[in-house]
């Protein structure tokens, strides 16, 4: 795996720059998924369609869908061929895009009717620049782990925004990720102490302008 604009990017599949898609060949059979740019832009998916098994689908034509609450989007195949299954489990957990796109959450298998157009596919390497590219222009955000729930306290004073946390992470379950967001100049050290207080683990601090950034992870 490896990280661009701090987006994860495994680097052991095919991308489809323009189609946010990955393959993983195995000779004519394709595992195909969402990359890190979907996954993150969408937002916590709360639903996953699929063509049925058994569907011939051409190159650019829908697999399926994804929705969230920032975006619908349909999932476009970058090769030609026969839809030979898909990831049912995606139906009970939509999120499994989110938290792990190459794998969990793989979206749909297919059978390679045109394998030359494996041509058009490319390695990490080659697709380094364009992902980034396309991060910097859609301004995708990605984090540690991708967060259940997101706690945007700007203007809130920390003692008042940490009862708020503290309130919410009591009713939470376990392993419960939340993204809080503060323009409280204090936020790091008041987080740095909650965490050491509440034995809640904060996987991630990221400072951007005035803002700071914590991803936290419940754990007791």
């Amino acid at each position: 795996m490896q990280k661009l604009r701090n987006c994860p990017f495994a680097d052991d599949v095919l991308y489809d720059i323009e189609r946010n898609v990955w393959v993983r060949l195995d000779g004519d059979e394709a595992t195909l998924g969402v990359d890190s740019v979907l996954a993150w832009l969408s937002g916590p998916l709360t639903s996953v369609a699929f063509k049925p098994v058994g569907t011939v689908v051409e190159k650019g034509m829908s697999l399926g869908s994804a929705e969230g609450p920032r975006h619908f989007d349909t999932v476009k195949s970058p090769l030609t061929g026969t839809i030979t299954g898909v990831n049912a489990a995606l139906k009970d957990d939509p999120k499994l895009l989110n938290r792990d796109p190459y794998g969990a959450g793989w979206f749909v298998k297919l059978r390679m009717s045109k394998p030359e157009e494996r041509s058009s596919l490319l390695g990490i390497g080659a697709a380094r620049r364009p992902l980034e590219t396309k991060i910097d222009e859609l301004r995708v955000r990605c984090f540690a782990a991708f967060p259940d729930y997101e706690m945007f306290e700007i203007g809130s004073e920390c003692a008042g925004v940490l009862v708020k946390l503290d309130d919410f992470m009591s009713h939470a379950p376990m392993g419960t990720v939340v993204h809080l967001v503060s323009d409280e100049s204090t936020a790091e050290v008041e987080l740095i102490a909650w965490s050491e207080r509440t034995h809640q683990e904060i996987l991630e601090t990221r400072k951007e302008g005035n803002l700071f950034h914590f991803i936290i992870e419940k754990t007791t």
